[in-house]
């Protein structure tokens, strides 16, 4: 890495790569909606605990129960131009296991439950993300000596169910698919790469598919859910060139379940958030973790998580170098 002035531009760029994308039903992260230069292959490893009455894919309420989970998602990106503008591909599968504890109700069905757990992979997307506004593909070099800027995406996620048995009470995976359409931003609050504040600002909406093969606990033949809106924003600040702080903060709405037409009375409006710090151990790798849990909500919502995660990525410099 060269010193002065381009190989610090060039360093806080990699900074940003490296912990710009995260994936899970508890919300993309910081840092997931920023501008980043094309020709970027990454993974995302992450540890996350969580607890709480939301099923692990943390898009159904489930009033009364206790769930707690550990899931570790595992996301590949990379980063590319479709006619000069920002392009990327990206998939996230999340093993893990959890454990319920509860006396509940629809949409899991009226029985008691002490203690059961399970294991597998809880619902994972692909998805797709390009710029729509002020979001050029560059190369590594040319973006580092680029000015921040804001820009806009649109973002197409598709979600797929992960490990599910309707013989079993409880799983990780759903039985349905979701259709996520978004709507992404970044917006700087400065100019200086080196101690950047970004505003990012992601509204989405997801849709759902029916579950057909409800599990045994349940007395229904299918599950239906209504439509659900996420607001997600995050502030972050760079404190020195390879350490930044972040605050985050969520808002989820919609997601009522139907049992065979019969409406379950779990839609709920709710407000979550937290504080979280990253830090760039070498170009390649940035660690970063977070704390959150729910501020308030129109019904019994209750929920805690922290997340570390190891971001691991790859550019060919020497290449670019070469034409630059």
């Amino acid at each position: 890495m060269k010193n002065g002035p381009f190989g610090l531009g060039l360093l806080t760029v990699l900074l940003m790569i490296n912990l710009s994308f995260d994936g899970f039903g508890q919300g993309d992260g910081p840092r997931a909606y920023l501008l980043a230069p094309k020709g970027v292959t990454g993974l995302n490893v992450k540890w996350l605990t969580m607890g709480g009455n939301l099923i692990p894919s943390g898009s159904v309420l489930v009033p009364g129960a206790d769930i707690k989970a550990d899931i570790y998602p595992i996301t590949l990106f990379h980063t590319f131009s479709i006619m000069g503008r920002f392009a990327q591909v990206y998939g996230m599968i999340p093993p893990g296991s959890s454990t319920a504890k509860a006396q509940i109700g629809p949409p899991i069905g009226p029985l008691p439950i002490d203690q059961i757990s399970t294991n597998g992979t809880s619902d994972g997307f692909v998805a797709f993300k390009m710029g729509l506004y002020r979001a050029p593909a560059l190369d590594v070099i040319s973006f580092s000596k680029s000015e921040m800027q804001f820009s806009l995406f649109g973002e197409f996620r598709y979600w797929f169910s992960g490990t599910y048995s309707s013989d079993k009470l409880f799983n990780l995976g759903t039985n349905r698919s979701i259709l996520q359409f978004g709507l992404p931003m970044a917006i700087p609050l400065n100019k200086n790469r080196a101690r950047a504040i970004w505003l990012e600002i992601a509204p989405a909406i997801q849709f759902f598919t029916d579950n057909d093969d409800p599990a045994r606990s349940s007395l229904a033949q299918k599950v239906e859910q209504a439509p659900m809106f996420i607001v997600e924003n995050h502030l972050s600040h760079n404190l020195t060139p390879k350490f930044w702080a972040v605050a985050n903060l969520r808002l989820q709405t919609g997601g009522q379940t139907s049992a065979d037409g019969i409406k379950d009375d779990n839609s709920v409006t709710g407000l979550g958030g937290g504080l979280g710090l990253g830090y760039q151990l070498i170009p390649s790798l940035g660690l970063e973790m977070d704390y959150g849990g729910v501020f308030a909500s129109s019904q019994s919502l209750k929920g805690n998580m922290f997340r570390v995660s190891a971001i691991f990525t790859y550019a060919n410099l020497k290449k670019l170098r070469t034409f630059n």
